[in-house]
């Protein structure tokens, strides 16, 4: 049942990641045949870019790489370890990223509220940025919840390396060649 979960978690991230990008980019296009071709660009694009869309493409990404374990790892020390030692020491650098996530979600959310009190814009722009704000305590407060998914995967688990999920990137790039 974690598993599907965590699957239906992935792919919700990777859907809604994929669909940013390409709003993005549509974005930028028009702005720029409209800008050549007209002389008038799309007010606000480039603050659009820089505090909507890569800030969620960035943030979305960071679960996603959690779930499918995407982020680097350094397997010297685990690789030359017993299953229970290699356990132990994923379960602490767990619940370390569990401590760090949560004071980044504690931080963001008081930049968020801070953000959203003064009305914060883009720059010169009259763009609304602040809302954007409470992805960041949203993403870290997930990731928090994916590392004690990780403890209790890594305890039920035959290997502390498995995925979180099914089916990772990795298998589907195998997949398809």
């Amino acid at each position: 049942m974690l598993t599907k979960i965590n699957d239906r978690l992935n792919r919700t991230l990777s859907v809604i990641t994929a669909v940013v990008l390409i709003v993005m980019m549509l974005h930028v296009v028009a702005h720029a045949v409209l800008r050549f071709l007209f002389s008038s660009p799309i007010y606000g694009t480039n603050e659009m870019v820089q505090y909507w869309y890569l800030p969620l493409v960035a943030l979305l990404g960071i679960p996603a790489a959690q779930l499918q374990k995407q982020h680097i790892t350094v397997t010297l020390a685990t690789g030359q370890m017993n299953f229970w030692n290699a356990a132990i020491y994923k379960m602490f650098a767990a619940l370390l990223g569990f401590g760090v996530s949560l004071l980044w979600a504690w931080f963001g959310f008081e930049e968020a509220l801070h953000r959203m009190s003064i009305g914060a814009t883009a720059g010169v722009t009259d763009v609304t940025i602040w809302p954007v704000y409470f992805l960041v305590p949203l993403t870290f407060l997930l990731l928090a919840a994916l590392y004690i998914v990780e403890m209790v995967a890594v305890r039920r688990a035959d290997d502390p390396e498995e995925p979180l999920v099914s089916e990772t990137a990795d298998d589907i790039e195998t997949a398809s060649k």
